[in-house]
């Protein structure tokens, strides 16, 4: 591997500008190097691959090694890739993204998302002799360059004639082996998933009170939508007024066989609307104590992640008339009384967190024209009977001894 790199790197820039398959140096990196590593690495999963432009000749040739499970593409998804510089004076070693489904989906801010992605990567790997600062391959202009430097998460600089055939392998075996150890974490997501879910946990994209009122009755079939004028009203009621714990075959039925797919679909429905009721219910509650200020303050935080506990942000007025904030967790059933809900250990714990400040807001025969509910304000332990129903399970590793 030495020797061609130094050839390419000694040769790249003589002659046309012009990309000619006819040439040694197009020969030695689209075949000879790519080649050399595919027999090097000897795994069906990796593509190899390298380029130099198409017609003109760019001025940053590259050889990439791709996980076929992540991407097969490098202007997409995570991959490890030989970088060289403009002038010629030395390569990088890359991990490295494809900033142009950077640019798809999030378009002029593709670079600032780039890189918020890529320093999470780098908060996550230890023990590497790999640098996580800015590669430098071309002249900073806002070039196909430039978007290299700003994707790539880790590197390693080789100067020209200043590298070694043994340094190249150690290296290249150590930079995929933190390349494999990530994409086992990708497990069945795709790479786009995972940008996203790094994103959502960078930029807390929570949606106001109007916003997400709006927005769930946009997600709402339109076939399942009420004649017009129909309005829901929600009606708070006593807690446990409705409260049975009568007739549980009809009000929790087992049945022979069910369409999981179906009941999922009604629960995420009927949870969106829930929400959308809480959200309105608190709205109107905050005007009429005269804080529509507060009432425009209102957050719907389950939109950006189930990771906060609650579903909703809003706000109450102590005795002393100062205002709290308060987190809201939704529990929502079709059912016309009030039977046993899902609560979650980070339900559970984030309740306990905030205590009085946290409020479960029980809905049920949410399908009418006036759901009922009740809220329970403080630790969820306090306020419901929990029976466990469901565990998380790891394999028991055998203890080294």
């Amino acid at each position: 591997m030495k020797e061609l790199f130094q050839e390419i790197l000694d040769t790249y820039k003589d002659g046309s500008k012009i990309v000619d398959s006819s040439t040694e140096v197009y020969r030695k990196l689209i075949s000879e190097l790519p080649g050399d590593l595919r027999r090097y690495l000897n795994r069906d999963d990796l593509i190899v691959k390298g380029s130099m432009g198409q017609g003109n000749k760019s001025d940053y040739p590259w050889v990439s090694i791709l996980n076929k499970n992540v991407t097969t593409t490098t202007q997409k998804g995570l991959y490890i890739v030989y970088l060289f510089k403009s002038d010629m004076s030395g390569f990088y070693i890359t991990l490295n993204q494809g900033i142009t489904n950077f640019e798809k989906l999030y378009g002029k801010k593709k670079y600032e998302y780039a890189v918020k992605v890529s320093n999470y990567f780098k908060s996550q790997i230890e023990d590497t002799s790999f640098s996580g600062n800015e590669i430098q391959i071309g002249n900073g202009k806002k070039d196909l360059g430039y978007g290299y430097e700003r994707t790539t998460i880790l590197s390693k600089y080789y100067p020209s004639n200043n590298f070694t055939e043994q340094v190249l392998q150690a290296d290249l075996f150590e930079l995929l082996r933190i390349y494999d150890f990530m994409v086992k974490h990708f497990e069945t997501q795709s790479y786009d998933s995972v940008i996203k879910s790094v994103i959502a946990a960078e930029d807390s994209a929570v949606v106001s009170g109007d916003d997400a009122v709006q927005a769930i009755k946009d997600a709402v079939d339109p076939d399942d939508e009420k004649p017009f004028g129909f309005h829901k009203k929600l009606i708070e009621e006593r807690p446990f007024v409705n409260k049975s714990a009568k007739f549980t075959r009809v009000t929790n039925p087992k049945v022979g066989k069910i369409d999981y797919l179906k009941k999922a679909q009604k629960d995420i429905k009927n949870g969106l609307i829930g929400e959308e009721l809480a959200i309105s219910y608190e709205k109107e509650r905050l005007t009429n104590l005269n804080r529509p200020d507060l009432a425009d303050k209102i957050r719907w935080v389950s939109m950006d992640s189930d990771a906060y506990g609650y579903d909703i942000e809003s706000y109450d007025i102590d005795k002393n008339g100062n205002e709290q904030l308060i987190r809201i967790e939704v529990k929502t059933t079709s059912s016309r009384v009030d039977t046993e809900f899902l609560v979650s250990i980070n339900e559970i714990n984030t309740s306990k967190k905030f205590r009085d400040n946290y409020w479960v807001y029980r809905i049920y025969d949410v399908n009418a024209e006036t759901p009922k509910f009740y809220r329970a304000a403080g630790e969820i332990e306090k306020n419901f009977v929990l029976d466990p129903v469901t565990f998380r399970a790891r394999y028991k590793f055998p203890e080294v001894k």
